[in-house]
């Protein structure tokens, strides 16, 4: 199975990411078939290639839910947000609340 994800390149302390198409298996610098876009962390910059990446949803690649919040944010396209994940975060209760 395919998968649009991030790979981290740069050096340390300075993080550059690459949204690739990579098969599912693979560990996320390994070769990747194709690189759709960009993400600068530091600068707060990205680019995608939106229209490379539907064409490659329509053809059963499966999305991170980083690269498909990063999609989405550019797009506001809502196929994209099927593959965003939603998690809860849960907190542990206060020294005070579990005294009560």
């Amino acid at each position: 199975m395919l998968t649009i994800r991030l790979a981290r390149e740069g050096r340390h302390k300075r993080p550059f990411f690459r949204v690739v198409l990579t098969e599912h298996t693979k560990p996320p610098k390994s070769g990747y078939k194709e690189v759709l876009g960009w993400l600068d962390p530091i600068k707060h910059t990205y680019h995608l290639e939106i229209e490379k990446i539907k064409e490659w949803v329509k053809k059963w690649a499966q999305m991170s839910s980083r690269a498909a919040k990063l999609a989405y944010k550019e797009s506001n396209d809502e196929m994209f947000k099927k593959f965003i994940k939603h998690r809860e975060v849960q907190r542990k209760p206060r020294k005070e609340e579990e005294s009560q």
